[in-house]
């Protein structure tokens, strides 16, 4: 009697095993049918369906990019542009050396970076922090950095 009960209660649990293998099969089955009946590939579906990640800027990155945000904000060509300096610095605060009036920042040193270009004797300045876009500083609110040797990549 154990034995038959026993032997009952493996059979009912293959075929439960068995059932969901087949619900589980058939759901990836229709997954499939989506993706061949809206035109891409298996292949193609797990392409669009990668997330991109963005990389943080290095300082060729952010000088690539404040070289051609000066080209276009001026209206001239990259190749017009010299770079006057670029290096690797810390920030006294958020303002990332370039407080606007009547905004208030953290006050805590902030890794970053400056960036000077220089078009026709006129010497244009970029700030960031490590890894972000650096963006336009204008000159009469530029705040002097302090310079931090151990980010200096010269």
């Amino acid at each position: 009697m154990m034995e038959a009960t026993l032997k009952s209660t493996e059979t009912r649990l293959l075929r439960a095993t068995l059932l969901v293998g087949l619900i589980v099969g058939m759901a990836a089955c229709k997954s499939t049918e989506d993706q061949q009946a809206s035109g891409s590939s298996p292949s193609q579906a797990a392409e669009l369906e990668t997330p991109t990640v963005e990389m943080p800027m290095n300082l060729n990155g952010q000088l690539e990019f404040s070289i051609k945000d000066l080209a276009k904000r001026l209206d001239v060509s990259p190749e017009s542009i010299k770079v006057s300096g670029a290096r690797m610095v810390t920030w006294r605060s958020g303002a990332l050396g370039c407080p606007e009036p009547g905004m208030n920042y953290t006050q805590a040193l902030v890794p970053g970076s400056v960036i000077y270009l220089q078009v026709d004797n006129v010497i244009h300045a970029y700030h960031g922090k490590i890894g972000s876009e650096p963006f336009y500083c204008p000159r009469e609110r530029v705040e002097q950095p302090v310079l931090d040797k151990s980010l200096d990549p010269t």
